[in-house]
């Protein structure tokens, strides 16, 4: 997978890992929370806001990359982001990915193992997945 998707795509895409592919199930609240979480990160990430076409077509993008993802490609995301994101990015994105991770109210094992996982390749201080 090339990458020239932009930091809002991978957060995104991390996000859908987070609320889908980890527990299959992909409700309401989780993509509430995913679409304000990265919507909220756009000015530290991106430079500006987002309009809503705008938040919309990363979504979009992100849905089309999750379809074809494989665990090598989410592990290239996961090296990437740990590279160019600074550490009160990656952190701030870790707590994103923990209220994606918590919205629908159960934190499911592969939710943890994957944010632990995370947190510990994004060297996020103190970075522990929810109970």
């Amino acid at each position: 997978m090339s990458h020239a998707f932009t930091a809002l795509d991978d957060l995104a895409l991390l996000a859908l890992v987070v609320a889908h592919g980890l527990d299959s199930d992909l409700n309401a609240r989780e993509t509430d929370v995913l679409v304000d979480r990265v919507a909220n990160a756009a000015p530290a990430l991106e430079g500006h806001e987002l309009s809503g076409d705008q938040l919309s077509e990363i979504v979009r993008r992100s849905v089309e990359r999750y379809r074809s993802l494989s665990v090598h490609d989410l592990d290239d995301v996961v090296e990437t982001t740990r590279d160019a994101w600074d550490e009160g990015t990656r952190a701030r994105a870790f707590a994103a990915l923990v209220a994606v991770a918590e919205a629908d109210g159960v934190v499911h094992t592969m939710e943890r193992t994957f944010l632990r996982h995370l947190g510990t390749a994004w060297r996020v201080a103190g970075a522990s997945p929810p109970a």
